[in-house]
C-alpha cells in the first residue's frame, strides 16, 4: 500500500511513498506498480539486468511526473503539472500556475506569471536558491510587475531574469548577453586573417623543408667529392707503382737476355659512394700492390745473381 499524493523535493524533483526507482504509486489502487514510461534515456540507479528501461512517449502524449504511463496531452485551460509545458497541446503553449495557457499575450496586453524557487546544492554541499519567473507574453516581450507585456531588453542592459532579455540570457553580473547556444557570425576580415595565417604557416613549413633538403644535399655532395678525390689519388699511386715495377722487370730481363713482356696496367674504380668502404679497399689494395712488387724484385734479383752454365 502507498499514498499517491505527489511529493516534490526542494529541487522540485518528484517523489512518492513507494521510494523505489522501479515503482510508482497507482492512484486507483493505492499500491506500488512498475513504472510504464520515462522522460529521459537515463534513470539514475536503474539496473537493466533487473528490468528494461520504460519507453519514451510520442508527440501527442506525455509521461507524467510519476512515470505511470504515456498520457494524451491536455487542452488549453486544463490542469497541468508544475512547469510541464509538454503536457499542453500546441507548440506555443505554456503551463503557468498548473494551468495551460497560450504564450501569445501581445505587447501592452494583460499577462500572467508564475514564480518557482528551486534549491540546489553545490560541490561543497551549500544550498543555492534560484528563482524562475515565467509568463505568457509573446517573443520579444516580458510581463512586468503591472501584469503588462513590455519590450524585452537589448544586450548590455541591466536585468534580473533571463526572460527580460531579447537573448533570453541574463549573466551573473545582471547584464543581458548572448547565450552560449547563440550562433555567432564570423566577420569577413577574420576569415581573411585566418586564411593568411594558414598560407604563411604552409610557406614556413615548405621553406624549412627546403633548407633541410639543401643541408642534407650539401653533405652528400661533400661526401661524394671526397670519395672520388680519394679514388683518383689511389689510381695515380697505383699507376706510379706499376710503372716502377715494369721498369725494374724490364732491366732485369734485358740483363738476362730474356724476352720482355709488355705490362698493361688496369685501374678499377669503385662505384659505391661510401667513403669508409672506399678507404678500406684503398688501404688493402695498396698493401697488396707493395707486397707484389717486393716479391717480383726479389725473384728477378735471384735470377740475375744465378751464374750462367
Amino acid at each position: 500500500m502507498c499514498d499517491p499524493t505527489p511529493m516534490y523535493r526542494e529541487s522540485w524533483q518528484y517523489d512518492d511513498s513507494c521510494e523505489d526507482v522501479y515503482l510508482f504509486c497507482e492512484p486507483s489502487s493505492n499500491t506500488c506498480a512498475y513504472k510504464g514510461c520515462s522522460n529521459a534515456d537515463y534513470i539514475q540507479g536503474w539496473d537493466l539486468e533487473k528490468r528494461p528501461y520504460p519507453p519514451r512517449c510520442g508527440i501527442d502524449t506525455y509521461c507524467p511526473d510519476n512515470r505511470s504511463q504515456c498520457t494524451p496531452v491536455v487542452s488549453i485551460g486544463s490542469i497541468c503539472e508544475i512547469q510541464r509545458d509538454d503536457e499542453c497541446t500546441g507548440t506555443t503553449s505554456i503551463c503557468l500556475n498548473s494551468t495551460c495557457f497560450i504564450k501569445g499575450a501581445p505587447l501592452g496586453g494583460n499577462c500572467g506569471a508564475d514564480t518557482t524557487v528551486y534549491t540546489a546544492f553545490d560541490a561543497v554541499g551549500d544550498a543555492i536558491q534560484q528563482t524562475i519567473i515565467r509568463d505568457n507574453c509573446t517573443e520579444g516581450t516580458y510581463c512586468n510587475l503591472d501584469s503588462t507585456c513590455i519590450n524585452s531588453k537589448p544586450n548590455n542592459a541591466a536585468c534580473l531574469q533571463d526572460r527580460e532579455c531579447v537573448s533570453n540570457t541574463c549573466s551573473n553580473f545582471d547584464v543581458c548577453i548572448n547565450g552560449p547556444e547563440m550562433f555567432r557570425k564570423i566577420k569577413a576580415w577574420l576569415w581573411g586573417v585566418l586564411g593568411a595565417c594558414v598560407v604563411v604557416f604552409v610557406c614556413l613549413i615548405l621553406a624549412l623543408l627546403w633548407f633541410l633538403h639543401r643541408y642534407q644535399s650539401n653533405k652528400e655532395h661533400v661526401k661524394i667529392s671526397k670519395f672520388f678525390g680519394d679514388n683518383e689519388e689511389f689510381a695515380k699511386y697505383a699507376m706510379m707503382n706499376d710503372n716502377d715495377s715494369t721498369s725494374t722487370i724490364a732491366d732485369s730481363e734485358s740483363r738476362l737476355n730474356l724476352p720482355m713482356n709488355e705490362s698493361r696496367a688496369s685501374v678499377v674504380y669503385l662505384t659505391t659512394p661510401d667513403y669508409v668502404k672506399s678507404h678500406t679497399l684503398t688501404t688493402k689494395s695498396s698493401s697488396a700492390a707493395l707486397k707484389s712488387n717486393n716479391n717480383s724484385t726479389a725473384r728477378f734479383t735471384t735470377r740475375e745473381n744465378t751464374p750462367d752454365v
